[in-house]
Protein backbone atom coordinates (compact mmCIF):
# COMPACT_ATOMS: atom_id res chain seq x y z
CA UNK A 1 0.00 0.00 0.00
CA UNK A 2 2.70 2.57 0.61
CA UNK A 3 4.79 1.77 -2.31
CA UNK A 4 2.22 2.59 -4.31
CA UNK A 5 0.90 5.62 -2.16
CA UNK A 6 4.29 7.12 -2.79
CA UNK A 7 6.38 5.15 -5.30
CA UNK A 8 9.41 7.78 -5.35
CA UNK A 9 10.34 6.52 -2.11
CA UNK A 10 10.43 2.94 -3.97
CA UNK A 11 11.31 0.19 -0.70
CA UNK A 12 10.46 3.00 1.87
CA UNK A 13 7.21 3.62 0.64
CA UNK A 14 5.60 1.87 3.10
CA UNK A 15 7.55 3.96 6.02
CA UNK A 16 6.28 6.77 4.28
CA UNK A 17 2.95 6.23 4.29
CA UNK A 18 2.74 5.40 7.75
CA UNK A 19 4.99 8.44 8.63
CA UNK A 20 2.47 10.49 7.12
CA UNK A 21 -0.21 9.24 9.58
CA UNK A 22 1.96 10.31 12.39
CA UNK A 23 2.86 13.45 11.28
CA UNK A 24 -1.11 14.17 10.58
CA UNK A 25 -2.09 12.89 14.23
CA UNK A 26 0.62 15.18 15.69
CA UNK A 27 -0.58 17.79 14.10
CA UNK A 28 -3.98 17.92 15.50
CA UNK A 29 -2.69 17.02 18.87
CA UNK A 30 -2.22 13.56 19.33
CA UNK A 31 -0.32 13.04 22.37
CA UNK A 32 0.16 10.95 25.24
CA UNK A 33 -1.77 11.91 28.20
CA UNK A 34 0.03 12.88 31.50
CA UNK A 35 -2.20 10.89 33.69
CA UNK A 36 -2.16 7.41 34.68
CA UNK A 37 -5.04 4.75 35.06
CA UNK A 38 -5.65 2.62 38.79
CA UNK A 39 -2.57 0.92 38.05
CA UNK A 40 -0.18 3.80 37.73
CA UNK A 41 0.37 2.90 33.84
CA UNK A 42 -0.41 4.61 30.91
CA UNK A 43 -1.14 1.97 28.22
CA UNK A 44 -2.13 2.27 24.72
CA UNK A 45 -4.84 -0.38 22.81
CA UNK A 46 -4.34 -1.35 19.44
CA UNK A 47 -7.77 -2.24 18.01
CA UNK A 48 -7.28 -4.59 14.51
CA UNK A 49 -3.61 -5.12 15.36
CA UNK A 50 -2.83 -7.51 12.70
CA UNK A 51 0.49 -9.13 13.28
CA UNK A 52 1.37 -6.11 15.18
CA UNK A 53 2.93 -3.69 12.81
CA UNK A 54 1.16 -0.72 13.99
CA UNK A 55 1.73 -1.59 17.80
CA UNK A 56 5.43 -2.16 17.40
CA UNK A 57 5.83 1.04 16.00
CA UNK A 58 3.76 2.81 18.51
CA UNK A 59 6.23 1.31 21.14
CA UNK A 60 9.29 2.29 19.60
CA UNK A 61 7.31 5.95 19.10
CA UNK A 62 6.69 5.68 22.86
CA UNK A 63 8.99 4.84 25.46
CA UNK A 64 6.94 6.73 28.52
CA UNK A 65 4.35 4.29 27.76
CA UNK A 66 4.26 1.23 30.47
CA UNK A 67 2.07 -1.25 28.01
CA UNK A 68 1.05 -1.34 24.58
CA UNK A 69 -1.95 -4.26 24.35
CA UNK A 70 -2.43 -5.06 20.68
CA UNK A 71 -5.83 -6.86 19.89
CA UNK A 72 -7.16 -8.78 16.54
CA UNK A 73 -10.36 -11.20 16.00
CA UNK A 74 -7.80 -13.44 14.61
CA UNK A 75 -5.94 -15.97 16.38
CA UNK A 76 -3.53 -16.52 12.92
CA UNK A 77 -2.14 -12.64 12.77
CA UNK A 78 -1.97 -12.87 16.36
CA UNK A 79 0.53 -15.93 16.54
CA UNK A 80 2.38 -14.12 13.35
CA UNK A 81 2.87 -11.54 15.83
CA UNK A 82 3.99 -12.98 18.45
CA UNK A 83 6.08 -15.36 17.12
CA UNK A 84 7.70 -12.06 15.11
CA UNK A 85 8.52 -10.43 18.63
CA UNK A 86 10.13 -13.55 19.91
CA UNK A 87 12.29 -14.29 16.70
CA UNK A 88 13.12 -10.49 15.98
CA UNK A 89 14.30 -11.14 12.52
CA UNK A 90 16.79 -7.85 10.74
CA UNK A 91 15.39 -6.52 7.79
CA UNK A 92 16.39 -7.03 4.43
CA UNK A 93 18.91 -4.59 4.05
CA UNK A 94 20.80 -6.44 6.93
CA UNK A 95 21.59 -9.51 5.58
CA UNK A 96 18.00 -11.28 6.50
CA UNK A 97 14.73 -11.75 5.12
CA UNK A 98 11.95 -9.78 6.43
CA UNK A 99 10.85 -6.34 5.46
CA UNK A 100 11.94 -4.08 8.83
CA UNK A 101 13.59 -5.34 11.84
CA UNK A 102 11.79 -6.27 14.46
CA UNK A 103 13.16 -5.80 18.17
CA UNK A 104 11.60 -7.52 21.01
CA UNK A 105 9.69 -4.71 23.77
CA UNK A 106 8.53 -6.82 26.74
CA UNK A 107 5.98 -3.81 26.62
CA UNK A 108 4.04 -5.38 24.02
CA UNK A 109 1.09 -7.85 24.24
CA UNK A 110 -0.69 -9.29 21.43
CA UNK A 111 -3.82 -11.08 22.66
CA UNK A 112 -6.86 -12.37 20.27
CA UNK A 113 -10.14 -10.82 20.88
CA UNK A 114 -12.91 -8.59 20.25
CA UNK A 115 -12.36 -5.14 19.64
CA UNK A 116 -16.14 -4.56 20.41
CA UNK A 117 -16.00 -6.02 23.57
CA UNK A 118 -12.52 -6.16 25.10
CA UNK A 119 -13.41 -7.35 28.25
CA UNK A 120 -10.86 -4.00 29.43
CA UNK A 121 -11.30 -1.99 32.53
CA UNK A 122 -13.38 0.95 31.92
CA UNK A 123 -11.00 4.16 32.25
CA UNK A 124 -7.60 2.01 31.75
CA UNK A 125 -6.32 3.31 28.22
CA UNK A 126 -4.38 6.47 27.54
CA UNK A 127 -4.83 5.54 23.58
CA UNK A 128 -7.02 3.79 21.38
CA UNK A 129 -5.19 3.15 18.25
CA UNK A 130 -7.35 1.99 14.88
CA UNK A 131 -5.33 2.23 11.97
CA UNK A 132 -6.64 1.08 8.48
CA UNK A 133 -9.42 -0.66 10.42
CA UNK A 134 -12.72 0.93 10.27
CA UNK A 135 -13.50 0.29 6.38
CA UNK A 136 -13.53 -3.52 7.02
CA UNK A 137 -15.92 -3.11 9.38
CA UNK A 138 -20.02 -2.76 9.02
CA UNK A 139 -21.21 0.66 10.01
CA UNK A 140 -23.21 -0.60 12.68
CA UNK A 141 -20.01 -2.78 14.11
CA UNK A 142 -17.53 0.28 14.37
CA UNK A 143 -19.79 2.37 16.46
CA UNK A 144 -19.66 -0.38 18.66
CA UNK A 145 -15.78 -0.15 18.71
CA UNK A 146 -16.08 3.33 18.83
CA UNK A 147 -18.57 3.17 22.19
CA UNK A 148 -15.85 0.26 23.65
CA UNK A 149 -12.64 2.76 22.98
CA UNK A 150 -15.03 5.24 24.78
CA UNK A 151 -15.60 3.00 27.69
CA UNK A 152 -11.67 1.78 28.17
CA UNK A 153 -10.32 4.94 27.93
CA UNK A 154 -9.37 7.01 30.56
CA UNK A 155 -10.11 11.07 31.41
CA UNK A 156 -8.02 12.88 28.84
CA UNK A 157 -7.10 9.81 26.93
CA UNK A 158 -7.72 9.95 23.18
CA UNK A 159 -8.75 8.03 19.94
CA UNK A 160 -6.61 7.68 16.88
CA UNK A 161 -8.32 6.72 13.66
CA UNK A 162 -6.21 6.45 10.57
CA UNK A 163 -8.29 5.83 7.49
CA UNK A 164 -9.13 5.73 3.60
CA UNK A 165 -11.30 9.10 2.43
CA UNK A 166 -13.80 8.60 0.14
CA UNK A 167 -14.19 12.38 0.06
CA UNK A 168 -11.19 12.92 -0.54
CA UNK A 169 -11.07 14.07 -4.67
CA UNK A 170 -8.74 10.62 -5.40
CA UNK A 171 -10.89 7.99 -4.04
CA UNK A 172 -14.12 9.80 -5.47
CA UNK A 173 -13.72 9.40 -8.79
CA UNK A 174 -12.04 5.91 -7.89
CA UNK A 175 -15.34 4.91 -6.92
CA UNK A 176 -17.17 5.90 -9.55
CA UNK A 177 -15.16 3.95 -12.23
CA UNK A 178 -17.45 0.69 -11.50
CA UNK A 179 -14.77 -1.64 -12.82
CA UNK A 180 -11.51 0.15 -10.58
CA UNK A 181 -13.89 0.06 -7.72
CA UNK A 182 -15.68 -3.35 -8.17
CA UNK A 183 -11.70 -4.56 -8.20
CA UNK A 184 -11.00 -3.01 -4.87
CA UNK A 185 -13.68 -4.30 -3.49
CA UNK A 186 -13.33 -7.69 -4.03
CA UNK A 187 -10.93 -8.40 -1.30
CA UNK A 188 -12.87 -5.39 1.02
CA UNK A 189 -16.37 -6.55 1.38
CA UNK A 190 -17.87 -3.39 3.73
CA UNK A 191 -15.91 -1.09 1.28
CA UNK A 192 -19.12 0.41 -0.05
CA UNK A 193 -20.94 0.75 3.20
CA UNK A 194 -17.63 2.26 4.86
CA UNK A 195 -17.95 4.78 2.14
CA UNK A 196 -21.54 5.98 2.26
CA UNK A 197 -21.40 5.65 6.39
CA UNK A 198 -18.63 8.23 6.19
CA UNK A 199 -20.58 10.89 7.46
CA UNK A 200 -22.86 8.49 9.89
CA UNK A 201 -19.80 7.28 11.51
CA UNK A 202 -17.69 10.40 12.27
CA UNK A 203 -21.02 12.52 13.74
CA UNK A 204 -21.48 9.13 15.57
CA UNK A 205 -17.60 10.02 16.89
CA UNK A 206 -18.01 13.44 17.64
CA UNK A 207 -21.25 12.75 19.74
CA UNK A 208 -19.48 10.21 22.23
CA UNK A 209 -16.60 12.30 22.43
CA UNK A 210 -15.63 15.72 24.59
CA UNK A 211 -13.39 17.07 21.16
CA UNK A 212 -12.90 15.96 17.72
CA UNK A 213 -10.47 16.81 14.55
CA UNK A 214 -9.64 15.34 11.35
CA UNK A 215 -6.93 16.30 8.55
CA UNK A 216 -5.73 14.57 5.51
CA UNK A 217 -2.86 12.28 6.00
CA UNK A 218 -1.83 11.64 2.09
CA UNK A 219 -3.52 12.46 -0.55
CA UNK A 220 -6.39 9.55 0.15
CA UNK A 221 -6.28 8.89 3.51
CA UNK A 222 -7.12 11.21 6.68
CA UNK A 223 -5.87 10.97 10.34
CA UNK A 224 -8.53 11.61 13.25
CA UNK A 225 -8.22 12.28 17.41
CA UNK A 226 -11.28 12.32 19.48
CA UNK A 227 -10.28 13.08 23.06
CA UNK A 228 -12.39 11.59 26.49
CA UNK A 229 -12.12 15.26 28.02
CA UNK A 230 -12.09 15.16 32.13
CA UNK A 231 -15.26 15.69 33.87
CA UNK A 232 -15.37 19.09 35.22
CA UNK A 233 -17.86 18.57 37.65
CA UNK A 234 -20.68 20.69 36.24
CA UNK A 235 -23.78 20.00 34.67
CA UNK A 236 -23.07 22.10 31.36
CA UNK A 237 -23.68 21.21 28.10
CA UNK A 238 -20.71 21.42 26.41
CA UNK A 239 -20.90 22.23 22.63
CA UNK A 240 -19.38 19.90 20.42
CA UNK A 241 -18.22 20.42 17.01
CA UNK A 242 -15.80 18.62 14.62
CA UNK A 243 -12.55 20.07 13.44
CA UNK A 244 -12.21 19.84 9.96
CA UNK A 245 -8.92 20.30 7.98
CA UNK A 246 -9.03 18.18 5.30
CA UNK A 247 -9.79 20.48 2.68
CA UNK A 248 -8.20 23.73 1.28
CA UNK A 249 -10.40 27.03 1.10
CA UNK A 250 -10.84 26.49 -2.98
CA UNK A 251 -12.26 23.02 -1.59
CA UNK A 252 -9.36 21.14 -3.08
CA UNK A 253 -7.86 18.60 -0.59
CA UNK A 254 -5.28 19.51 1.35
CA UNK A 255 -2.91 16.97 0.57
CA UNK A 256 -1.53 16.41 -2.56
CA UNK A 257 -2.34 12.58 -4.50
CA UNK A 258 1.17 11.09 -5.37
CA UNK A 259 -1.03 7.23 -5.61
CA UNK A 260 0.40 5.73 -8.70
CA UNK A 261 -2.67 5.67 -11.58
CA UNK A 262 -4.24 2.56 -12.16
CA UNK A 263 -2.01 1.71 -15.54
CA UNK A 264 1.15 2.47 -13.85
CA UNK A 265 3.37 0.14 -12.32
CA UNK A 266 6.15 0.57 -8.77
CA UNK A 267 8.76 -0.11 -11.62
CA UNK A 268 8.03 3.23 -13.98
Amino acid sequence: VGARNFPKYGERGEDVFRDSFDKALAGIGARICDNTNEQGKKVIVDFGCGTGTSTRRMASQYPQVDQLIGIDLSPYFVDVGNTLLNLAPNAIENGSGWITSITPDERIELRQGDMANTLLPSNSASVVNLSLVVHELPTSVAKQVVSEAYRILQPGGQLWISEMDFESTAYKAQRENALLFSLLRATEPYLDEYADGMQELREFIVDTFDSTKITAATGRHYALVAENGFDSGDDVDRVKCLEDYRFREDGSYAVEDTHLKPWESKDD
